[in-house]
């Protein structure tokens, strides 16, 4: 279905851009880096250089006599280490499409990557991943609005230790809107999942999440969404305890003035695991990020990152706290070339001590738009 779905994409899409009128933009990104702890252990580090060559492709464009707007981004490249290069290299590509009015927007996304799947996890795993999204709603003109939305979203791991990962969930609800403006809404809605595992049905569930947000213009100068919900997730194998968490998330931007941006994120949810006798986790984080333009060609940002992971099941119930900060300083040295020195600290704190690990990585990025 996953394949038909993409195929049947990428076609539409070929075939929008032979008529679209748009421009694509190219940038091709090298990366130097040494990361002290490639592994993510608590103990016999191994330390590494890195080198990342990455081409990117962005098209944007208005579907001639048509109110559809298509976007199309791809990307992919090839990741070097010095250390044990036969089983730390790899490719990753990805791809993503989109098409929208003012009623509707389709999305799709595509990944091919080895990078760990999440913080819970410490060792990079090879899968590739697609997440299918449509949403509809009436106009926002009038008082009140109602809209659907649906998605599907497929995780498959290629090593054999990972395949009781396989699984895709399949996502619909209908949302009801109370506009109290053209550009600011009240909503609530109803969103049911099924998760179904290719090799474990033990973690095969049905969940229910209803949420009451706001969303668009929060204030004059912030912009975004806030959702709480409360999610119900009712396994389909008799005997095994129920899940239910109250949840929030939250996407604000806020631009004090033309030099300064601040980005929150957050959310509280369930993940998936298969660690011990657990079928999920609840996570419960943030980011911010803060962005300043030092002068018209320099500019300056620090991402602060936490997220708690919770596991309910087990002898020892564990227990992770996840911190990460990451400064880096922009420049445009010429019209089309970029270069940004940046840091990362990352550091996961657990009442498993075998879980612990600190993580250094320092990066020289260099990138050419044409």
């Amino acid at each position: 279905m996953i394949k038909r779905i993409i195929s049947v994409l990428i076609l539409i899409t070929c075939a929008s851009v032979v008529f679209a009128d748009g421009n694509f933009r190219y940038s091709l990104l090298q990366s130097f880096m040494y990361d002290s702890n490639i592994y993510e252990t608590s103990k016999d580090l191994k330390s590494s250089g890195i080198s990342s060559t990455q081409l990117f492709l962005d098209y944007l464009s208005k579907i001639p006599n048509s109110s559809l707007s298509l976007g199309i981004s791809a990307n992919t490249g090839y990741n070097a280490f010095t250390e044990d290069s036969a089983k730390n290299n790899y490719c990753n590509a990805g791809l993503n499409l989109a098409l929208s009015n003012e009623y509707f927007k389709l999305k799709n996304r595509f990944v091919y990557t080895s990078e760990q799947a999440n913080n819970s996890l410490s060792e990079r795993s090879e899968r590739i991943g697609n997440e299918f999204v449509f949403n509809a709603r009436t106009s926002n003109k009038k008082m009140f609005a109602a809209g659907i939305i649906a998605s599907d979203e497929y995780n498959r791991y290629i090593k054999e230790e990972d395949k009781a990962l396989n699984r895709n969930r399949v996502n619909g609800g209908l949302q009801f809107f109370y506009n109290i403006s053209s550009k600011t809404s009240i909503f609530v809605e109803d969103i049911i999942s099924s998760i179904i595992y290719e090799n474990n049905d033990i973690n095969n569930s049905l969940e229910n999440s209803v949420s009451l947000g706001i969303e668009g213009n929060i204030t004059p100068k912030v912009k975004g969404d806030i959702k709480l919900s409360y999610d119900n997730r009712q396994y389909e194998k008799t005997g095994i305890d129920n899940a239910s968490i109250f949840g929030y998330e939250v996407k604000l931007f806020y631009e004090p003035n033309n030099v300064t941006s601040i980005t929150v994120l957050g959310d509280r949810k369930i993940e998936e695991t298969i660690y011990g006798q657990n079928r999920y986790y609840i996570s419960t984080g943030g980011n911010l990020l803060l962005n300043r333009q030092i002068t018209q060609r320099f500019d300056a940002e620090v991402l602060f990152s936490y997220e708690n992971m919770y596991y309910p099941y087990g002898a020892e119930k564990r227990e992770d706290n996840f911190y990460r900060v990451s400064p880096s300083l922009n420049y445009q040295f010429m019209e089309r070339w970029f270069v940004t020195l940046w840091y990362q600290f990352k550091n996961r704190k657990s009442n498993i001590s075998e879980m612990d690990y600190s993580d250094n990585v320092v990066g020289l990025n260099v990138k050419f738009t044409f």
